[in-house]
C-alpha cells in the first residue's frame, strides 16, 4: 500500500499541474505559450538562485563568512532563504511581464502564467520524488553490504534511510503532493500580484509579492524543525488560502479590456 501511495503522490505532482493548465487555457481561451513562459521563468530564476544558495552555504562552512550563533542559525537561515526565493522569483516574473510579455495585462493571463511557474516546479519535484521511490524500491531488495565499494558506515546509513522510508505512515507519502498544491496556489497569486503592479503602475504590489513569498518560504524553513509535518502543512495551507484571497481580491481591480461597441462599428456596405 505504501508503494502505491508514493506512486500516486508523485504522479499527482506531475499530472495535476498539467491538467490545471489544460483546464485554464481552455476556460480562458489563452495560449499555452503563457504556461511555457511561466515555466521558463521559474527555471531561469533558479539558474542564479540555486548556485548562490550553495555558494553562501559553502562560505559559512569554510569560514569565509563569519559563523552565525547557534541560537540564531535557524532564524537566520529561514529569513535568508525566504528573501532569496522572493527576490529571484518575483524579479524574474517582473522581467517577464515588463520586457517579454508586454501585451499581457489581464487577470486571466496572470493566472495562466502562474500555473506555468508553479506547475513546472511541481513537475520537477514529482520527477525527483519518482527517482527516489524507484531507488528505494531497488534498495529495499538489496543488501547494502553486497554493493561493491560500499563502506560499512555508508551501508549502515543506507539501511537506516531505507528502513525509515518504508516504515513511514501512509499519509506521509501524500505530504509532498499536498505541499505542491499549496505551492501552486501561492504562485498563482504571486504572478497576479506582480502583473497588477505593472498594469496598474503600483509598485507596492511587486514588493508585497516579494515579501509574501519570503514570509511563506521562511515560515516553512523555520517551522519544519519546530512542529509536526501535519502542523506545518496546516500552516502552509492557511497561507495558501490567504494567497488565493489576495488573487481574487485583485481580480476586480484589473483594468477591463475594452470591447468595441456595436454602435461604433462601421456599417457594412
Amino acid at each position: 500500500m505504501l508503494t502505491i501511495a508514493y506512486i500516486l503522490s508523485f504522479s499527482g505532482m506531475i499530472l495535476l499541474p498539467i491538467l490545471l493548465a489544460f483546464i485554464l487555457t481552455r476556460k480562458f481561451k489563452l495560449s499555452w505559450k503563457l504556461v511555457f513562459a511561466g515555466a521558463v521563468t521559474f527555471i531561469a530564476s533558479q539558474v542564479l538562485h540555486i548556485p548562490l544558495v550553495y555558494g553562501l552555504t559553502a562560505a559559512f562552512q569554510t569560514g569565509l563568512l563569519p559563523a552565525i550563533p547557534e541560537a540564531w542559525a535557524l532564524i537566520f537561515n529561514a529569513v535568508v532563504l525566504g528573501l532569496l526565493a522572493g527576490i529571484f522569483e518575483e524579479t524574474a516574473r517582473f522581467i517577464l511581464y515588463k520586457f517579454v510579455l508586454k501585451k499581457v495585462s489581464t487577470w486571466n493571463e496572470g493566472v495562466v502564467v502562474g500555473v506555468g511557474h508553479g506547475g513546472v516546479e511541481a513537475v520537477i519535484t514529482g520527477v525527483l520524488v519518482a527517482v527516489t521511490v524507484v531507488s528505494m524500491i531497488v534498495y529495499k531488495n538489496v543488501d547494502p553490504d553486497t554493493i561493491p565499494g560500499m563502506q560499512p558506515d555508508q551501508a549502515a546509513l543506507m539501511r537506516q534511510q531505507v528502513t525509515a522510508f518504508w516504515s513511514a505512515p501512509i499519509y506521509m507519502a501524500f505530504m509532498g503532493l499536498i505541499e505542491r498544491v499549496f505551492a501552486v496556489c501561492l504562485h498563482l497569486s504571486l504572478s497576479v500580484m506582480v502583473l497588477y503592479s505593472i498594469v496598474a503602475k503600483k509598485p507596492f504590489w511587486f514588493w508585497a509579492a516579494l515579501l509574501w513569498h519570503a514570509v511563506v518560504d521562511a515560515s516553512a524553513v523555520f517551522l519544519v524543525q519546530k512542529i509536526s509535518t501535519i502542523g506545518l502543512e496546516a500552516v502552509v495551507g492557511g497561507m495558501a488560502l490567504v494567497s488565493l484571497g489576495l488573487m481574487f481580491y485583485l481580480r476586480a481591480k484589473f483594468p477591463r479590456p475594452e470591447v468595441a461597441s456595436p454602435e461604433l462599428e462601421p456599417a457594412s456596405a
